[in-house]
């Protein structure tokens, strides 16, 4: 027969100290998911999980999995300052589709910048198009042709 126990935070110890979620990891876990409202929860354990290169990644991801709102944020702004790479599968692709995105969004503002620093008139149509293009390779051959060219046709095919 299995019997359940049940966890909260009526059993589950405040971990507010580095020193003391050093020395139990799996027990500041518990603690920052039944207390993470209590000041000193959240830093304690990103303090301690920051250094940890092999497991670190995967308890950010579980306590970020487990919080929502307010504490989620804090929880995302202590792990800002963490040095190791995203791992799981899901935080990769997502991760990497954001750090395109932003390239793509960087390249579309620095070809019309560009375009309108050297004074070439752009037609709302052709600002359409460019904001509209997600191909960076194209964007990046259009900005190469907009610090050459004479007028707008010399940068479009």
């Amino acid at each position: 027969m299995i019997t359940p126990i049940v966890v909260g935070p009526k059993v589950v110890p405040v971990v507010d100290d580095v020193e003391q979620a050093r020395s139990s990891v799996e027990l500041a876990m518990l603690s920052a998911m039944a207390h993470y409202d209590v000041p000193g929860v959240l830093e304690a354990l990103a303090a301690t999980i920051a250094t940890d290169s092999e497991h670190g990644y995967v308890y950010s991801e579980l306590i970020w999995a487990v919080l929502s709102g307010a504490a989620r944020v804090r929880w995302e702004r202590l792990m800002t300052t963490t040095t190791w790479k995203h791992q799981s599968p899901f935080a990769r692709k997502h991760f990497g589709d954001g750090e395109a995105k932003g390239r793509t969004e960087e390249a579309v503002v620095a070809v019309l910048t560009v375009l309108e620093a050297r004074g070439i008139e752009v037609p709302e149509v052709v600002r359409d198009r460019v904001r509209g293009c997600d191909d960076l390779d194209l964007l990046q051959t259009w900005l190469s042709r907009s610090a050459t060219a004479g007028e707008i046709g010399d940068v479009f095919d």
